[in-house]
């Protein structure tokens, strides 16, 4: 995994949606109809988040700069 899954919190919604979120890349989060497919989805949403932040100039979170690696 990307990141692990102690680092993302999940949460059940009203409507029974899991929504995933990480304290370590703020702004990023993704959602499954299970806590498994809402953690698979926020690996997906988070390398995309940090491709857009590479991107963009913007910085790198701390957690990641040693990790992620864009390969051309």
């Amino acid at each position: 995994m990307f990141i692990d899954k102690e680092q993302i919190d999940l949460r059940q919604d009203e409507d029974g949606i899991w929504i995933a979120k990480s304290p370590i890349l703020p702004g990023c989060h993704a959602w499954g109809k299970s806590e498994v497919e809402a953690v698979l989805n926020f690996q997906e949403a988070a390398i995309a988040h940090l491709e857009a932040l590479k991107d963009a100039g913007l910085p790198i979170p701390a957690p990641f700069r040693a990790k992620f690696v864009l390969v051309a």
